[in-house]
């Protein structure tokens, strides 16, 4: 009785059909290794566009990190200690030197870089090769995003095939069962949530 009520609908809705084939997808769609950073992204591996694009990418931060070093060479400046690479919202990639650094190296700032922003926390500066390499790096971000984005959408709506897992569960005869609330209840809810949470993360 037990057995045909619960047991055998929750094996069929948990095999490797059902459950399990929903494990797969965000194991396979998901960067499971970002998670840890608490950031939700697609896998590049998911799509052959996307893999292109991050690998563009890295090997566009590869070659600014080159120049970072090279750059610190050049001003004789201890790379990361005292010549700092900045990434943010307004320039993008820029070198930083804090102000008492400043002028060490002011007639090459001034002469070999365009000098961005002198404030409290020091000089934001760049030169061509490093806005040519950072305006790369940037097209390349939103074409990741962009197409993220559509992979997001189709990803969701993979997902939501599968919320007849937790439906069918839900409509089991759960009838003085106190276990009810502790786990149908609980799982569909879960379910549900952790959809819209990955919906929403990605965009």
């Amino acid at each position: 009785m037990m057995r045909s009520r619960y047991l055998e609908p929750i094996e069929l809705w948990t095999d490797d059909e059902h459950l399990n084939k929903f494990i797969g997808l965000v194991e396979a769609s998901v960067d499971l290794d970002q998670l840890e950073n608490r950031e939700y992204m697609i896998s590049p591996s998911y799509d052959s566009i996307l893999a292109n694009l991050k690998d563009q990418q890295e090997l566009l931060e590869s070659q600014i990190q080159n120049l970072h070093r090279q750059t610190a060479d050049d001003l004789d400046l201890p790379m990361d200690k005292a010549l700092k690479l900045d990434k943010g919202t307004q320039f993008g990639h820029v070198f930083r030197i804090t102000k008492k650094e400043e002028p060490k190296i002011r007639k090459k700032l001034n002469t070999q870089f365009i000098i961005l922003e002198t404030r409290k926390d020091g000089v934001k500066f760049t030169n061509t090769k490093l806005k040519k390499l950072g305006d790369q790096y940037q097209q390349i971000l939103e074409e990741y995003k962009s197409c993220q984005k559509k992979l997001v959408d189709r990803v969701v709506q993979t997902a939501a095939t599968f919320s007849e897992v937790s439906i069918c569960i839900a409509s089991l005869d759960w009838t003085n069962v106190w276990e009810k609330n502790s786990f149908c209840f609980v799982f569909s809810k879960a379910f549900n949530l952790k959809l819209y949470q990955i919906q929403n993360k990605l965009n």
